[in-house]
């Protein structure tokens, strides 16, 4: 099988990525199934995920047989997977990266580095952390060479996210053709491989700049 094969729907990704490749709206589409007549698996999970970001821990089965299309047979897997899970955590320890902070935390080799330096995160479906990387950029490195050690990390790491960021101390944060046409192919190739692109940063001494919204 070609390695670069991407397995977008829920079950097939699980099968061959592993569980923790998959987002919450992708495990809650597991545990559902199927849609109905009216309301497609995809939107019955949305409405889910929505009273779960809500209500947490705290949901209850009521709240959940209300969803339209969900039922009392799926309410009551859903809250049994979740008693089952609170009964056997998992063992491994994994940092999440859910804020602004633990990002930055990330990159931070890169403000202070005195040459162009890279740094790539691969994340899991619930934005833990499974491996970070870094690599020196210099004019002899090809950007095809990064890119396929990226995604070949997303590859193998089973991500369901990458973090990239790039610069030096002394950076001036305006992006070069070259910084732009890399921003270019980066999200080009995250799209190929679906998986989430969480951010992608021009940093230095000074601050950072997101290249996601950046015109080229």
């Amino acid at each position: 099988m070609n390695i670069l094969t991407a397995y977008d729907r829920p079950r097939e990704k699980l099968q061959h990525k592993g569980v923790a490749s998959l987002t919450n709206l992708e495990l809650l589409q597991v545990l559902i199934g199927s849609g109905n007549g009216q309301l497609s698996a995809v939107k019955i999970a949305r409405k889910t995920l929505r009273l779960l970001s809500k209500y947490g821990s705290e949901l209850t089965l009521r709240q959940l047989v209300a969803v339209s299309g969900l039922g009392v047979a799926r309410a009551s897997l859903i809250m049994a997977s979740f008693e089952l899970s609170g009964r056997y955590p998992m063992l491994r320890k994994q940092q999440v990266i859910d804020t602004e902070d633990k990002q930055r935390a990330l990159y931070a080799e890169v403000a202070e580095a005195n040459s162009m330096t890279l740094v790539y995160v691969t994340l899991d479906g619930g934005k833990r952390l499974i491996a970070q990387r870094s690599v020196a950029i210099d004019a002899g490195l090809h950007p095809a060479a990064m890119l396929r050690d990226i995604f070949a990390h997303v590859v193998t790491d089973h991500a369901a996210g990458v973090f990239v960021a790039w610069g030096y101390r002394e950076h001036t944060l305006e992006p070069s053709v070259f910084e732009l046409s890399l921003a270019r192919d980066i999200t080009a190739m995250a799209q190929l491989f679906i998986v989430t692109l969480h951010g992608m940063l021009l940093v230095s001494a000074a601050g950072e700049r997101s290249l996601r919204g950046e015109a080229w």
